[in-house]
């Protein structure tokens, strides 16, 4: 089966950005108390949460607001009163050098078969 040089590149790019995409672990956000209230915490919109209340239920969505006194995701509000624990995901940072490698090996993988797919499809025979 011969695949065209760039159907193989495009296969290696995707697969590069699906490895390069990184991990992403829960990290345990401190939920600072002041005056019987608990002050906001570092959360920012768009990253996705799991919050324990103090009833014991957990809630996992992702942050579309965050109020002075509450998150917000769609269709949830949690007040930080409410919230005994707060974890958020987060990249861990240690596959940002990965992404660069695997790119760089992609890059070299399409200039390979860039030049292994030649560029000329020579004319006739004269004749």
């Amino acid at each position: 089966m011969n695949i065209h040089p760039w159907k193989r590149g495009v296969a290696l790019a995707a697969i590069a950005a699906f490895l390069a995409s990184g991990c992403t672990t829960l990290q345990n956000v401190p939920l600072r108390q002041s005056n019987q209230s608990v002050a906001k915490p570092d959360v920012k919109v768009g990253e996705s949460v799991v919050v324990t209340k103090s009833d014991g239920s957990k809630q996992k969505f992702t942050v579309t607001g965050v109020e002075d006194d509450a998150l917000v995701g769609h269709g949830v509000r949690v007040p930080y009163a409410q919230m005994t624990s707060l974890d958020v995901a987060r990249s861990d940072g240690t596959h940002s050098n990965k992404g660069l490698i695997i790119g760089a090996v992609v890059l070299g993988a399409l200039a390979v078969a860039a030049a292994a797919g030649g560029g000329g499809h020579g004319g006739g025979g004269g004749y």
